[in-house]
């Protein structure tokens, strides 16, 4: 009867094992998926990093946009500026063509 005893014993100390093994196995499994998940939402930024993508990407083409532009404002100045010497040379021209012939 004394072996019975012990064995009996025995079962209990392996089932309080088992019981504290399983704990631990699922407090391990929680604690990974929440790293990995963790790792996943946030770790690389993944969403972010496309999103700065997207974001550096816009940028450089308003850059590139207002390049244009201001190319677009100099070769619309340098026009004006040529046609409004044209201008003025044409009227200093006529002004004092008449201006001449007028005495």
């Amino acid at each position: 009867m004394a072996e019975h005893g012990e064995g009996h014993e025995a079962e209990e100390v392996k089932e309080v094992v088992w019981t504290y093994a399983g704990w631990v196995v699922i407090l391990l499994v929680c604690v990974g998926a929440g790293v990995f998940i963790g790792y996943e939402l946030w770790g690389q930024a993944s969403s972010l990093q496309a999103e700065l993508t997207k974001q550096t990407e816009m940028v450089n083409s308003l850059k590139n946009e207002r390049e244009t532009i201001k190319s677009q404002l100099a070769l619309a100045t340098r026009d004006k500026e040529a046609c409004q010497r044209t201008l003025s040379s044409a009227g200093g021209a006529a002004g004092g063509g008449s201006a001449g012939g007028t005495p």
